[in-house]
């Protein structure tokens, strides 16, 4: 047993990351450092600790170079499987039958493969209208640190719901083009509103 691994995923912030990264089925550092309520530098360092131990790995995000990914490896599916069943056990929710957790990993690839992203986009509906709520609400003007951190907030949820549009299903890339319309125009009142 490689017991760096072992003791990194036993620890609350690695194992939240981890799941995080599973959930959204590969995403960005500053996303999962928002749901886990971390800071972005925290949250990179223990990614890149779980990128030593095969668990993650990044990839480029189109020209970009200095934007990546963060994707679970097949042992970050496996690990990530095995620490949602031992959540479960832990809160009660199952009984710890022996077997499930390979279920729940070829589960959770099909359902990545098929491209299934209504969770995902439920999720960044929630978020841009958190985002919109919070930061122009109300308010009749922002100042250009507003204005960038706007920016910072939602642009990662942008360059999420392009991935959507280049290889979702229709119903998909229909549900993501209306929310990239939103995001559209948040930046559009932000821009009114800028001082």
């Amino acid at each position: 047993m490689d017991n760096d691994a072992f003791g990194l995923i036993l620890q609350q912030k690695p194992a939240r990351v981890l799941l995080a990264v599973s959930r959204e089925g590969g995403t960005y550092a500053s996303v999962i450092s928002r749901e886990i309520e971390s800071t972005f530098s925290h949250t990179t360092n223990i990614l890149g600790k779980l990128e030593e131990q095969g668990i993650v790995m990044f990839e480029p995000d189109g020209s970009d170079n200095r934007v990546k990914r963060v994707e679970l490896t097949q042992k970050g599916e496996a690990t990530a499987a095995l620490v949602e069943e031992l959540s479960a056990v832990l809160d009660g929710k199952k009984t710890g039958k022996k077997g499930t957790a390979g279920k729940k990993t070829k589960m959770a690839a099909s359902k990545k493969d098929a491209g299934n992203f209504g969770e995902k986009l439920e999720m960044i509906k929630a978020r841009i209208e958190l985002i919109s709520g919070e930061e122009l609400e109300g308010k009749a003007s922002i100042s250009q640190e507003d204005y960038v951190r706007i920016g910072r907030r939602l642009g990662p949820y942008r360059r999420e719901l392009r991935k959507i549009i280049e290889s979702g299903g229709k119903r998909d890339v229909n549900k993501a083009r209306g929310l990239d319309g939103e995001i559209e125009k948040v930046f559009g009142e932000r821009e009114r509103l800028r001082g």
